[in-house]
């Protein structure tokens, strides 16, 4: 599993500057799209009201007094009700242009607009993002209406808004030719797509490590990103167009209140994890928990089918985004104030992308009205923050790793010399015969055991048996090659295999490491002079780990019944 997420970590590593060119090309893509020049039409003035029962589907004249003024340029709450809201837009100045025109209205989300006919006999163009109509302008993000006939001096275009069941978006209306409308939409997908790939290929990255790391951090912070995405693409329309999923359109007030709830909860989820807030913040989490479970008690029940919960939804939605914003930034601003690196990552990623989320959600207040491209600054700070968050998922896995390696490596070796333990020994072991059955290669196995250890112990205390054991394993190291398999078995005996070679070609090896132990332990210890015996064996056909380990250990016996301090090689 280390070796796949390695190679994992690396290829992001190799994305890594195909990540930053990519979000380059949105943030100057999205950039160009905001300064970009209008076409040369007429600036529009405007007002509106809540359409009225007594209008009876007539709309109202400019001489309406009901008609709040308003300027069409900014963004502006035109909250009609369920009946909706009526909507004049008329020159600011002159008169209309000769058409053929397009009347543009940018990110009205769910809201559906109805242009009735500026002149006799025509039919009424209704647009929604959410519906696929081939007969229509291109709708990446916006609904178009193109004008053949301008409207006769002095008569304004008038605009029905639907709003029935959904929670109306601020609105802005500007002309433009239709050559510029279809640049800016072309623009536009450019920016959503780019945006949109790198949250998606992100988000597979945190579950891929999420799944080979079994790490839940980069499960919420997919969780968290994947909902994210929705919500986007819902409000913008991506999801019609281009993708054509108008299934998920259509139901898209449920899917929306989806993403939103647990985008959220998965982030607050995230940021406890990744800032380690349990060391370094730990009463913030019982803050951001009990948001979360806030979140949650307002926006899951209001996916039943209760109209009093839906309206208690799209209520405090926008309220709770607001309040999440800054309690979110604030805990992480404080974990890295207290030395959580992490915590300095989620504040470098997700600001943008939180202050932008909150500046739109300021906007269906009637704040921040003149902020026009808010929908290309959260595609572009989603981005962003995907690509930020998962360069420091793939630094957290790394860590991950390496701790777990060294966990791993310590729990298979032997504290006291250094040498693989028996359970680790013997795993190994298992592996090498694979691969020598497998190459048809010898394999030969050594069994030791230190002569008389007891009385070491008994004369010079359990230290020097130690020491003695210690001394033992350093010969080994010595006199045996890398790749061969060294061992602690138990107590004062020790297990080498020795992968190429036959037990012929084993022994004098045994023979070197028996004399350089009783060479050195004959100057550590004069009055013992303490030895070591030792069984060589070879792999044969029909032998598992277990037989080769005890046919070993029968040739040590055999070596300990003739004498000690001696080799015994059975062929």
């Amino acid at each position: 599993m280390s070796s796949v997420v390695a190679a994992l970590f690396a290829r992001l590593r190799r994305w890594r500057s195909h990540g930053r060119a990519l979000l380059w090309c949105c943030l100057l893509l999205a950039c160009g799209g905001a300064a970009a020049a209008p076409a040369p039409m007429p600036a529009l003035d405007g007002g509106w009201r809540p359409v009225a029962a007594a209008d009876r589907g007539v709309p109202p004249s400019r001489a309406d007094p009901a008609l709040r003024r308003f300027d069409p340029a900014r963004l502006t709450k035109l909250r009609g009700g369920e009946a909706g809201a009526w909507v004049l837009l008329w020159p600011a100045q002159g008169q209309w242009p000769s058409g053929p025109w397009v009347l543009e209205v940018p990110s009205p989300a769910l809201q559906r607009v109805t242009l009735l006919p500026p002149v006799a006999g025509a039919a009424p163009q209704q647009r929604w993002l959410m519906r696929d109509d081939p007969q229509a302008l291109p709708g990446n993000g916006r609904v178009g209406f193109r004008i053949d006939v301008a409207p006769a001096a002095g008569q304004p275009l008038r605009l029905w808004l639907d709003q029935r069941g959904v929670m109306p978006a601020s609105l802005r209306f500007q002309l433009r030719s239709e050559s510029d409308y279809l640049r800016q939409d072309s623009r536009w997908l450019v920016v959503a797509s780019l945006s949109f790939a790198i949250m998606l290929s992100m988000a597979a990255m945190a579950l891929v490590f999420a799944w080979r790391l079994r790490e839940a951090t980069f499960l919420y912070y997919a969780i968290y990103v994947l909902g994210y995405g929705l919500v986007m693409a819902l409000e913008t329309g991506y999801v019609v167009h281009p993708l054509g999923l108008e299934a998920i359109g259509q139901a898209a007030r449920f899917w929306g209140r989806l993403g939103t709830t647990t985008s959220i909860v998965a982030a607050v989820l995230f940021l406890e994890r990744f800032a380690d807030l349990a060391q370094y913040l730990p009463r913030a989490r019982h803050w951001l928990r009990g948001y979360a479970a806030l979140v949650l008690l307002i926006g899951l029940p209001a996916l039943l089918p209760l109209p009093w919960l839906d309206a208690l939804g799209r209520a405090l939605v926008n309220p709770l985004l607001i309040l999440g914003g800054p309690l979110l930034l604030g805990i992480a601003a404080a974990a890295a104030w207290r030395g959580s690196r992490y915590a300095g990552l989620f504040l470098l990623g997700w600001t943008p992308l939180l202050l932008v989320t909150v500046v739109g959600s300021l906007q269906g207040f009637g704040m921040a009205a003149g902020w026009t491209w808010s929908d290309e600054a959260a595609l572009a700070a989603g981005a962003f923050e995907a690509l930020v968050l998962s360069l420091g998922l793939a630094e957290r896995s790394t860590s991950l790793r390496r701790d777990r390696d060294q966990a791993r490596q310590l729990a298979d070796l032997d504290s006291l010399t250094g040498l693989l333990n028996r359970r680790a020994w013997h795993e190994r072991l298992t592996a090498l015969k694979q691969v020598a059955r497998r190459r048809r290669q010898p394999l030969a196995l050594m069994f030791l055991d230190v002569d008389h250890f007891k009385r070491l112990n008994d004369r010079y205390g359990h230290r020097a048996g130690d020491d003695g054991l210690r001394a033992l394993a350093q010969a080994l190291h010595e006199e045996l090659r890398g790749d061969d398999l060294i061992g602690r078995y138990g107590g004062e005996e020790f297990v080498i295999a020795l992968p190429g070679i036959d037990a012929a070609q084993a022994t004098p090896i045994a023979e070197r490491i028996r004399e350089r132990f009783r060479a050195q332990a004959a100057l550590a210890f004069p009055e013992l002079q303490p030895t070591v015996s030792i069984g060589v064996v070879q792999l044969r056909p029909g032998d598992d780990a277990n037989g080769l380990v005890q046919r070993a250990d029968e040739a040590l016996y055999a070596a300990k019944s003739g004498g000690r301090n001696r080799v015994v090689a059975v062929h």
